[in-house]
């Protein structure tokens, strides 16, 4: 694994972990999230999978997690469109020199939806395709997340809380008592599709700190129903009928946070041509009823689901080979 890091030009550096192959893969972790989303331990890390099917894959660290860190002074906020204009951008400019040619783009949740927000943009001729496991396009009839949203205006007057300080609280709790915390882990995964010692390193390792911007951006999403801009000028939720790359939707059927019904009704916006929704579940043949996390941190995963992102990628490397 190699290790880049990259200016950005509102002055911060982010890190970009590179596992070499051809043709290059950018994988953007969520919210609440890093790099460990994508590489959480050697069993769990869809980006060393798809870098063995020969791919040149590259996972991002999103500003204010790790060492992606402003240059000078603090930094303490930031939003989604700091992200996008400013970290991502930066990122596909680094990979364009290293590896020139369009890019498949891998998210999970946050992620996705950062990248679809791309291939709405004029960078959408940068991307080669989408694979977007358990991304919300836009919000519906989830009274809990709106609950959510609505406490969450109290970061208007109180600081952040410390997550990462508190997953390392958490983690005596998970040792002596998995159903305790079953609570916790419900809207972000299937708590029974994810072993004891997955749920101990994502409590350790993934769990990060975000700051109020995003937390309150993410705040309104929830209660307007659309993805949209801090200053509410961009909506990204309507502009899905821009977004023409060729697609993969990968949802769970426990999912809280993006639940299949929602996920199906916005994909039909997509001017895509090629564009399909995996449900997985056991009805549809899985192991498991999956939900969000455990979408890419589930017991059997790395087996059944991980294998559907390198089909995809080689199919759509072979219909633009024969275009």
């Amino acid at each position: 694994m190699e290790l880049h890091h990259v200016d950005t030009e509102d002055g911060w550096r982010v890190r970009l972990f590179r596992f070499p192959g051809d043709k290059p893969v950018l994988f953007v972790h969520g919210m609440g999230a890093n790099h460990y989303n994508f590489d959480l331990n050697e069993r769990h890390s869809l980006a060393r999978h798809v870098a063995r099917a020969g791919y040149d894959c590259w996972v991002v660290e999103l500003r204010g997690r790790g060492e992606s860190q402003k240059l000078e002074g603090k930094g303490d906020d930031w939003d989604f469109e700091d992200f996008l204009n400013q970290d991502l951008k930066a990122c596909l400019a680094t990979l364009a020199e290293h590896n020139p040619g369009p890019v498949h783009w891998v998210g999970h949740s946050m992620g996705g939806m950062l990248g679809l927000a791309m291939a709405a943009s004029e960078m959408a001729d940068s991307l080669r395709s989408l694979t977007l496991f358990g991304t919300p396009l836009g919000f519906s009839g989830q009274w809990m997340l709106k609950a959510w949203g609505a406490m969450a205006q109290v970061h208007r007057v109180l600081p952040t809380m410390d997550q990462e300080k508190w997953g390392r609280r958490m983690l005596p709790l998970v040792r002596r008592n998995r159903k305790a915390v079953d609570f916790f882990l419900r809207f972000l995964a299937n708590p029974d599709n994810v072993d004891e010692e997955t749920s101990l390193d994502i409590f350790e390792k993934l769990v990060t700190n975000e700051a109020p911007g995003i937390i309150l951006q993410f705040s309104d999403w929830v209660r307007s129903g659309h993805v949209r801009s801090k200053n509410k000028q961009v909506d990204y939720t309507e502009a899905l009928n821009r977004v023409r790359t060729p697609s993969l939707f990968i949802s769970g059927v426990q999912d809280r946070m993006s639940p299949p019904k929602n996920t199906r009704r916005w994909i039909s916006r997509l001017a895509s041509k090629e564009k399909r929704f995996l449900e997985l579940s056991v009805k549809t043949g899985f192991s498991a009823d999956y939900g969000h996390g455990d979408l890419l941190m589930g017991k059997r995963a790395p087996e059944e689901v991980y294998p559907l992102a390198v089909n995809w990628l080689r199919e759509v490397d072979e219909q633009l080979k024969i275009s």
